[in-house]
This record gives C-alpha cells, sequence and structure tokens, in this order.
C-alpha cells in the first residue's frame, strides 16, 4: 500500500515538475523512450518509491503530503460537522426520548432526551452493547420491551409505571422494526414518552368537575339527615325520660356517619375550588413546633413525636390558614401507621438547593416507623378515594399535595413495609 501511494506521488511530481536530459552544455537532449523505461525500472528496483521523491522533489512531497493530510482532515471535519448538525436536528425535534438502532442491535443515534432519561453525558459514545446503555434506565422494564422486539420483529407498546427519585411516574414505551423499501430489516426505533404531568393534568381536571358536582349535590342532603336525626333524638328524650340504649345508639351512628360524609363534602370542595394562596413569609419551625406540640399532647404514650428543627432557617412563604392543614394530614397518617405499638415521628427540617429550578428551599421530613406501604400502594397513594386505611375517605393525601403545589413547592415519599413511611416537603425560599 505505501509503495502504491508513492508511486502516484511520483507521478503526480513529475508530471508537475517534469526533468529533461542535458548535454554537457546544459541544452536539452532526448532520451530515446525504451532507454527511459530501462533506467526507470533499474532505479525502482533499488530504490524506494518514498526515498526517491524526497530525494529529487523534497519541497514538492512535503507540499503534495500537506495537501493530501488538509484534505483528508478537512473532509473528516466536514463529515463530524455533519453529524453533529443531524444530532442538534435531532435533538430539536423531538422532545419524546428517541433511540435508534441499526439492525444489529447496536445503538446508532439517540437524541438528547433519551440521554438524560438513560443517565448519560452529553457527549457519550455509542460503542458499547445496548444492554450496557439500557441497563442504566429508570425501570428494567424499558430493556425488556427492547429484547421483545429484537427477538420477535413486531411492535411493542407498554405502560411503565415506576418509582424515580421518589416520584411515581408513567411512561410510554413504543418499539419497533424499522423496514427498507425491499422488506429487509434496517434497524429499530424506540420512543419513550413521559405522560406522567399529562396524567396529573387530566385526574385534576376530571376530580375537579366531579368534586364540585358531587360536593354541591351532597351538601343539602347530608344536612337535612343530620338536623333530622338530632331533631329525632330531642323528640324521644321529651316523650320518654330514658330512650331506650338501642334507640340512642342508632341515632348516634346515623350523626356520627353523616358528620364522615360531610367531611367528605368538604374535602371535595377543597378540592374543587382552586383558591389563591396568601403567601407570607413565615418561619416554618415555629409553625412546625406549635403543631408537635398539640399532638404530643393528643397522642397516646405509645407514640413518641421528636423533632429536630435546623437552626437559622430562611423564610418561604406559607398561607397560615391552610399549611398546618397539611402537616396535620401527614401526621394523622402516621399515628394509624403506628398503630397500638410503639413507634415514634420525627419531624426535621434543613436547607437545600433546588436541582431543577433555581434558587433554595426549606425540606420538611415526617418520618415514622409504622407499617409502610407496598409498591401497589405507593402507585395510587394521590389518587382520589384511594385509601388503605380503616376509617379513611382516600382525599387526605390528595389535599396535601394541593396544598403543596398551592405553595408552589413539591412532596415526594420513601416507604417499605415493615420499614416505615417518609413523607419530603419542599417549599421555595421566599425573595421578599
Amino acid at each position: 500500500m505505501m509503495k502504491q501511494v508513492s508511486l502516484i506521488l511520483l507521478v503526480l511530481t513529475t508530471f508537475l515538475f517534469p526533468v529533461h536530459a542535458q548535454d554537457p552544455m546544459g541544452r536539452p537532449t532526448a532520451v530515446p523512450d525504451d532507454l527511459q523505461q530501462a533506467i526507470i525500472e533499474e532505479y525502482f528496483e533499488d530504490n524506494f518509491s518514498i526515498g526517491i521523491l524526497w530525494k529529487h522533489y523534497q519541497t514538492e512531497t512535503l507540499i503534495l503530503l500537506i495537501v493530501s493530510l488538509g484534505v483528508i482532515l478537512g473532509m473528516r471535519n466536514y463529515a463530524r460537522g455533519l453529524m453533529r448538525q443531524e444530532q442538534r436536528l435531532f435533538d430539536t425535534l423531538q422532545s419524546n426520548a428517541v433511540i435508534i438502532f441499526d439492525r444489529a442491535s447496536d445503538m446508532r443515534l439517540m437524541n438528547r432526551a433519551a440521554k438524560q432519561l438513560l443517565g448519560l453525558d452529553e457527549f457519550v459514545s455509542m460503542t458499547e452493547d445496548y444492554k450496557y446503555y439500557l441497563k442504566n434506565a429508570p425501570s428494567p422494564e424499558i430493556l425488556e420491551v427492547f429484547e421483545d422486539v429484537r427477538n420477535n420483529r413486531h411492535t411493542v407498546e407498554r405502560e411503565v409505571v415506576f418509582n424515580h427519585n421518589k416520584v411515581m411516574r408513567t411512561l410510554i414505551v413504543k418499539a419497533y422494526p424499522h423496514y427498507t423499501d425491499s422488506k429487509r430489516l434496517d434497524g429499530f426505533i424506540m420512543i419513550i414518552a413521559d405522560i406522567t404531568e399529562a396524567i396529573e393534568k387530566d385526574r385534576r381536571v376530571n376530580w375537579s368537575g366531579v368534586a364540585q358536582h358531587v360536593a354541591h349535590k351532597a351538601k343539602t342532603p347530608l344536612s337535612t339527615i343530620t338536623l333530622t336525626a338530632q331533631h329525632l333524638e330531642l323528640l324521644l328524650n321529651e316523650r320518654a325520660s330514658t330512650p331506650s340504649e338501642e334507640v340512642t345508639k342508632f341515632i348516634d351512628r346515623i350523626v356520627g356517619e353523616s358528620r364522615k360524609l360531610n367531611e367528605i363534602v368538604h374535602n371535595l370542595t377543597r378540592l374543587a375550588n382552586k383558591e389563591q394562596m396568601n403567601l407570607l413569609p413565615n418561619d416554618v419551625n415555629t409553625i412546625l413546633q406549635n403543631i408537635a406540640d398539640d399532638y404530643r399532647a393528643k397522642v397516646t404514650r405509645n407514640i413518641e413525636i421528636i423533632t429536630h428543627l435546623s437552626r437559622s432557617l430562611p423564610r418561604v412563604g406559607i398561607d397560615i390558614a391552610h399549611f398546618p392543614e397539611a402537616v396535620e394530614n401527614l401526621l394523622d397518617n402516621a399515628i394509624r401507621a403506628i398503630g397500638t405499638r410503639d413507634g415514634r415521628i420525627i419531624i426535621a427540617t434543613a436547607p437545600g438547593q433546588w436541582i431543577n429550578r433555581p434558587g433554595e428551599y426549606v425540606e420538611i421530613t415526617i418520618q415514622d416507623t409504622g407499617t409502610g406501604m407496598d409498591d401497589d400502594v405507593k402507585k395510587s397513594i394521590f389518587r382520589p378515594f384511594s385509601t388503605h386505611s380503616k376509617g379513611g375517605t382516600g382525599l387526605g393525601l390528595v389535599i396535601v399535595q394541593k396544598i403543596i403545589q398551592e405553595h408552589l413547592g413539591e412532596i415526594t415519599f420513601n416507604s417499605a413495609p415493615g420499614l416505615g413511611t417518609t413523607f419530603q416537603i419542599r417549599l421555595p425560599v421566599t425573595k421578599y
């Protein structure tokens, strides 16, 4: 190969810079063709081509080599530029995560959203086996989907629900084979869409309308039932000095259940109404300490309430009329989770820095040593009427989430059976 390149360079140099035979007086003379050929062949037998070029045409050979190297590097940079331009265009056009594989299942191209989903660097080189990259996916089901389409060559679509960074997320994963016009397999394409926010928005819209309708229709009949039961109790007391114990029990049950339904109606109304929070700078430690003191007086001796409040916390915007309701709901759930066993509830605060948005936050942690939750329960705790505790309405945590979101904050949780549950509330530090 080297000899061929050298010969080409020699021919080009000879063509560009021809040398003619000269007589002793310096005048050019003609050399017979057959003699020229014999001399060239003999010369090439005894010398390497690149050496001949360097010996007779050093400057010219150097120029040609530099030009050739420049052309090669220029073509390489041009190809890389086209690839980068294609990647930028790919990133711009796709908001969902898109991964393109060749027929051998090697990754050929992925957009920025896919790299973020897989936890990869922006400039990652796709030289490893596909399992190396897909193993970093937030759910192992993503790898299972690709294995399915790779082995069976048919379109696969699956809804994947998983807990990522203590937040339940939902993805639609679709993978399908791609064929050429001649029906030959060209590769595979995987599209991953995060529909968590869309589901949450749709759920809020739907439940807001349902809650408003049910609350409006149920409020008057429930009030009538409660007042009627109380009036009936008064009449019985007037007609009989000592009403029967059975009648009193039934009336008390009617009144008690009516109050529970009234509480549900109140919660539904709370969900349906989008209130404008009056967020004012407050010391969250003072609010939490007051709530903790009140609950210490209410809980039984088997439950210990501990506070670890960080000193010198910045103030956060809090609506004092609504925020305590969120904390109290979480404490009520913690008390129910502990039950009659010995346990403790820890309320803690700490400062922090947002990762996904500018600014600082104050984190409130409420941790209990209760029964904890399994995966099925964790998937639905923020859904209306999803309750797994006796006497619960299934609206408490929904209201908690709504209150925290109205405070421009976020709520996450972590739980495991037998290990208890921990809720984290992050509220942005106020700017005034």
